[in-house]
C-alpha cells in the first residue's frame, strides 16, 4: 500500500463527501454513494480514501519508468492548481482551454507550438527590438493567446502515456480523444458523472477548490517520489520523437550488452577482408563517398519544411548556399530565397 496518509477526517473537513442533487445523479455512481440527505447525495468517503491511495501508487509507478502524465483541468476552480502541478512535476498540462485535436491531430497542433517557441527564442535573443512598435504589439498579443493554450504542452515531444482529468463531464472531449488514441484515463468523478470508460477514478466532490488542491498535492508527491526512485535506480529517460519516452536501466545485472567487444570484432573482420582483397576494398570507398555526395546535393527541402525552421536556422542555411543578407529580411522572404537557390 502507498506511504501516503489520507484519513476520513481530512476528507470530511475538506467537504469531499458532498455530491450533486439527487435529480442530477448518474446511475453508474450508485456503488459510491453512501446516502441521501436534504435531496443531496453523500459520497462514501471510505471508497474515496481507497481510490486516492490506488491512484497515488499508479502515478508513482508511471513516473518511476519515465512515463508522461498529462493533467487537464480548465475549470476556474482548478486551473491554478493544475498549472502548479505541471510546473512542480514537469508534466504537460492544460489549464485554460482544451482545443479539439490536441491528441488526435497532434501534428497539426505542433505548428502553433513551434510558432510560440520561435517567438520566445527571438525575444530572448533581442531580435524583436528592431521591429515597428505596432507590429511588435500585435505579435505580442498573438503570442499571449498561444501561450495561454499551449504553454503547458510546448515541451511535449509526443503523445502522453496517461491522462488525468478534473471533472469528466467538463472535459469530455479530452476523454474521448484519449480513448480513441488508446491512452489510459484517470480522473476525479462526482455523482453526476459517468466513470464507465475510465481506467481508474476517485469519487469525490470535484467542484471544491480544497479537495482538488488536496488530491493534486498528493499526486504531485507521488510523481516526484517516482522520479527520485528512477534516478536512484539509474534509470535514464530517452525521448523517441512522437513515440513517447523510453527508459532503460544503467544498473541492470541481467542481459548486459557490451558495445566495445562488438566494435573490436567488426574492426578485426574488416582488417581480414582488406588483407585478402586489397584492390577491391581500395576502389569501393570512393564510390560510396561519391554516392553520398550526390544524395546530399540532390536532397532539397520543401517550402513547408523550410517554414518550420527558425529564422536563425534559415540565415545559417542561406550563408551556406552563398546568399547575401542585407538589413532586416522577413522569414517568408528567406524561405523563398533558400528554396530557389538550393
Amino acid at each position: 500500500m502507498s506511504k501516503a496518509k489520507v484519513t476520513i477526517e481530512q476528507l470530511f473537513e475538506l467537504g469531499a463527501h458532498f455530491g450533486h442533487r439527487k435529480r442530477f445523479w448518474n446511475p453508474h455512481m450508485e456503488d459510491y454513494i453512501f446516502c441521501e440527505k436534504n435531496n443531496i447525495h453523500i459520497i462514501n468517503l471510505y471508497k474515496t480514501q481507497e481510490k486516492i491511495l490506488e491512484l497515488h501508487d499508479t502515478f508513482r509507478n508511471l513516473s518511476a519508468v519515465g512515463n508522461k502524465i498529462m493533467i487537464v483541468g480548465t475549470k476556474r476552480v482548478a486551473s491554478s492548481y493544475v498549472k502548479d502541478f505541471g510546473e512542480k512535476t514537469g508534466m504537460p498540462y492544460i489549464s485554460h482551454r482544451w482545443l479539439g485535436g490536441m491528441l488526435t491531430n497532434w501534428k497539426t497542433i505542433k505548428i502553433p507550438i513551434n510558432k510560440l517557441l520561435e517567438f520566445e527564442e527571438n525575444k530572448s535573443s533581442g531580435q524583436l527590438g528592431g521591429m515597428i512598435k505596432k507590429e511588435a504589439v500585435q505579435l505580442e498579443k498573438e503570442m499571449k493567446k498561444l501561450s495561454l493554450n499551449f504553454d503547458g504542452v510546448k515541451d511535449m515531444k509526443g503523445l502522453p502515456d496517461a491522462l488525468f482529468v478534473i471533472d469528466v463531464e467538463n472535459e469530455n472531449i479530452a476523454v474521448e480523444e484519449a480513448l480513441k488514441m488508446g491512452i489510459p484515463v484517470y480522473g476525479l468523478v462526482d455523482t453526476n458523472s459517468n466513470p464507465k470508460n475510465l481506467t481508474n477514478f476517485v469519487p469525490i466532490n470535484d467542484d471544491s477548490s480544497k479537495t482538488i488542491k488536496f488530491v493534486l498535492d498528493l499526486l504531485s508527491e507521488a510523481v516526484l517520489d517516482g522520479q527520485d526512485s528512477a534516478r536512484k535506480q539509474g534509470l535514464v529517460q530517452k525521448l523517441d520523437g512522437d513515440k513517447g519516452p523510453k527508459v532503460f536501466s544503467l544498473n541492470a545485472t541481467t542481459k548486459k550488452v557490451s558495445v566495445k567487444p562488438v566494435e573490436e570484432n567488426i574492426e578485426k573482420e574488416k582488417d581480414q577482408v582488406l588483407s585478402q582483397e586489397p584492390e577491391v576494398q581500395n576502389e569501393q570507398p570512393p564510390k560510396v563517398e561519391e554516392k553520398a555526395e550526390v544524395q546530399e546535393t540532390s536532397a532539397k527541402m520543401t517550402k513547408s519544411a523550410l517554414a518550420k525552421l527558425t529564422k536563425a536556422q534559415l540565415e545559417e542555411k542561406a550563408k551556406e548556399l552563398g546568399i547575401t543578407i542585407e538589413g532586416k529580411v522577413l522569414k517568408a522572404d528567406l524561405v523563398e530565397q533558400v528554396f530557389k537557390v538550393q
